[in-house]
């Protein structure tokens, strides 16, 4: 055979065109498989995404009633909170816990507010430091209605001491706690 390619195209036509035919084919086949891929992954990604909104549609619609009871949520939590600022309003608290509950209040301290360092609106909690004395029972009807009264209560420590020895007189109660305030 001659490596002329004119003569191989005169002598042969019909299998240089399928071989031509086959080569454009290959190389077609090569790229829509690279662009069905490419479809593919994007079609995929797209999916997702209209998967992802059609779920935030479906969450949207109940939006407004969601809103509307956390905004209720929120002005009772605001409502329950305490003023770190208002040191009279929150002294008089436990002093009504104390008329309230039998116990005699022998200290009784606000301490730091606790919102050092945090956004000027954020909620945090007012220290304060109490002392009461009273027998078990009332020291202990005393500390559930700190912890189940009108404000947010969180007991960071507690310590529970008898005046004698024998045990035969009142206890002393002493509790460092956190109300949950605003500045």
């Amino acid at each position: 055979m001659s490596g002329d390619p004119l003569g191989i195209l005169k002598r042969q036509p019909l299998r240089v065109v399928c071989a031509l035919l086959a080569l454009v084919s290959g190389v077609g086949v090569y790229v829509v498989n690279g662009r069905i891929e490419t479809a593919r992954a994007e079609l995929d990604q797209k999916a997702a995404e209209g998967a992802r909104l059609a779920t935030n549609v479906s969450y949207a619609a109940q939006l407004p009633e969601q809103f509307a009871s956390l905004s209720d949520v929120g002005k009772q939590v605001r409502a329950r909170s305490v003023r770190a600022g208002e040191l009279a309003t929150n002294l008089q608290y436990f002093y009504r816990l104390e008329t309230e509950s039998g116990v005699e209040l022998i200290d009784l301290r606000q301490t730091t507010s606790g919102n050092a360092g945090k956004a000027k609106n954020a909620s945090a909690g007012v220290g304060f430091s109490v002392s009461v004395k009273g027998d078990y029972l009332t020291l202990l009807g005393w500390l559930r209605r700190v912890e189940t009264g009108p404000h947010y209560a969180r007991i960071l420590s507690a310590a529970m001491g008898g005046v004698s020895p024998d045990r035969a007189g009142p206890l002393s109660l002493s509790v460092t706690l956190e109300l949950l305030g605003e500045p």
